[in-house]
């Protein structure tokens, strides 16, 4: 016998739910994805592919559903293939029978520290990010191929409508192609012209910018490419517009200066948009002395929110840093890019956060790895050395992880002296040599140490930054204390030896930092890397997942030393 219940189709794909209360019902109700109470109109409201659902749980007759309940879904959700409308940002399942409770499994990820939330704790929560929205039938676009592959092996059959935005006219006449592609180069380009999004995976030294630069040349449309620091804002304008052959934009560190193709940080970038970047985000190398932030932002607002919008291609260097907070909602502001490209060494994030990576950007389309390059004689390959720390005072188990960090590394002197005796002994040798530091309290105490040596931070005013540089390159000044400023984008091809003084939990950052001494130059053979075994609380498990790292490209020649590996 079928309850007393009163439906009503309102808009948007929803169904307006009437009866007496029943905790039964209620209990049954609740269990669906896509429904919620409407305490002002005192009903609930369910999607409208509930429908088969609600007709269970009311015992419901074909005949006691409203006729245009029964048609809406017939037309929609009737069918046996899922329907998807598939736009530059989001994707609409539209009609069909999509399996929502696998798709919501592959579209969704664990959040890392949930068990310390009071919601997961009682239950209130399920400790997972969820990107398929269920009430509006909605996932980001990027993750449409990770579906397909979902409806493809159970067999479900599937078809798409692309609503693109329109596509603006070309943007501009660039001059004659500079640098040729290499081969794998090539093969890339034309793997993401055929996808039109996606991750292009290529080791540091690979020539992404280049590859960026022919991305944009072939399209010819209105750009954006966005970095994540002003050193690179500058050195990526600079590659663009000498390959290109036209004046390129700039946006962030106090220029406004927009173009049909232009290089912008997502910070000011973000600052635009209206976005506020979270205190967690703000890099100690993203900081900017007073003096240089003359900046035009509040003047150009609106034109820069227009120039954002109607890119017709987006590509983010360095898009592992995409899912934090603040890139990730730049990314879903590039409204009318048709086409969206990730460059990047490392697409993986160590929070695994990777989902949102290929949310934002869709699939990854290739991988370059460093041996892949050695191999091909694009790098040299690297000798690296991982030697156990000096101990430094005991530490106790259950430090948190700041004053182990501080105890094992920063304030370790023996550790510090060991860094700078192994510094001026490859400086001797005549090499220029980097050290590479997490912390600038670190980069001063080291500078006790090696007084010869100089430090760059990401405060230190640009001019000087590069003045270092360029003198460790020429090695008139071997040695170079320097922060998290050099992890990506740093251009020494003439650099043998690296010091990874700052330890650390990335992977990413360990391969980018690997990465700094591995490009060719005359007379250059191959490159020494000397990383730390830190046998203190948590930085021993850093220590050996970085080791592991290393181990994982066939053409990395590694030793070990004082520890068991």
């Amino acid at each position: 016998m079928s309850a007393k219940v009163d439906l009503e189709l309102l808009r948007n794909d929803v169904i307006g739910v009437h009866f007496d209360y029943d905790r039964l019902f209620v209990d049954a109700l609740r269990r669906l994805s896509n429904r919620r109470w409407n305490p002002r109109e005192r009903r609930w409201e369910v999607h409208l592919s509930h429908l088969p659902e609600l007709s269970r749980i009311f015992n419901l007759e074909a005949s006691a559903v409203p006729s245009p309940i029964r048609d809406a879904y017939a037309a929609r959700w009737g069918g046996s293939a899922v329907r998807v409308e598939l736009g530059p940002l989001k994707a609409r399942l539209a009609g069909g029978r999509p399996p929502l409770e696998a798709i919501d499994e592959i579209t969704s990820f664990a959040i890392p520290g949930r068990r310390y939330s009071p919601s997961f704790r009682s239950g209130r929560w399920d400790g997972r990010r969820h990107l398929l929205n269920r009430r509006r039938m909605e996932f980001p676009s990027g993750l449409w191929p990770r579906v397909r592959r979902l409806l493809d092996s159970q067999g479900i059959a599937w078809n798409v409508t692309e609503t693109n935005p329109a596509i603006s006219p070309p943007a501009a006449t660039f001059g004659p192609v500079r640098v040729a592609l290499r081969s794998y180069q090539a093969r890339a380009v034309e793997e993401a012209l055929a996808a039109g999004r996606g991750i292009l995976q290529i080791a540091t030294g690979g020539g992404k910018t280049l590859l960026a630069a022919h991305l944009i040349r072939t399209l010819a449309r209105p750009a954006f490419f966005f970095v994540h620091t002003r050193d690179l804002l500058h050195q990526s304008a600079e590659a663009l517009q000498a390959e290109l052959g036209v004046e390129v934009g700039r946006l962030g560190d106090g220029h406004v200066d927009l173009r049909p193709v232009t290089v912008a940080t997502l910070q000011t970038a973000a600052r635009a948009l209206g976005i506020t970047t979270p205190a967690a985000e703000r890099d100690e190398a993203e900081e900017t002395p007073p003096a240089e932030r003359p900046t035009r932002i509040r003047e150009r607002l609106e034109a820069i929110r227009q120039a954002i919008a109607a890119a017709a291609v987006v590509i983010f260097d360095e898009c592992h840093h995409v899912p934090a907070e603040t890139a990730y909602k730049v990314a879903f502001k590039t409204v009318g890019a048709a086409w969206r490209f990730g460059l990047s060494a490392t697409p993986w994030r160590d929070d695994h956060a990777d989902l949102l990576l290929e949310a934002a950007l869709g699939d990854r389309l290739c991988r370059i790895t460093c041996s892949d390059l050695i191999a091909e004689g694009y790098l040299v390959p690297p000798d690296i050395r991982m030697e156990r720390s000096p101990a430094g005072e005991p530490i106790p188990r259950r430090c948190p992880y700041p004053e182990v960090y501080r105890r094992a590394i920063v304030e370790n002197q023996s550790r510090n002296r060991a860094i700078a005796a192994h510094a001026r002994r490859l400086a001797e040798q005549g090499r220029g040599v980097l050290i590479l530091v997490a912390q600038v309290a670190h980069g001063r105490r080291l500078l006790e140490s090696l007084p010869e040596a100089r430090f760059a931070y990401g405060s230190l005013e640009m001019d000087r930054r590069r003045a270092y540089l360029r003198d460790l390159e020429r090695k008139l000044h071997p040695l170079l204390i320097a922060t998290t400023l050099a992890d990506e984008g740093l251009d020494i091809p003439a650099l043998e030896a690296v010091i990874l003084a700052g330890g650390g939990k990335s992977a990413t950052k360990a391969y980018q930092r690997v990465g700094r001494a591995l490009r060719p130059a005359p007379g250059k053979s191959g490159a020494f890397i000397l990383d730390f075994y830190d046998a203190a609380p948590f930085l021993e498990d850093h220590s050996r997942a970085r080791l592991a790292l290393y181990r994982a490209e066939p053409s990395f020649k590694i030793r070990t030393a004082g520890f068991e590996a």
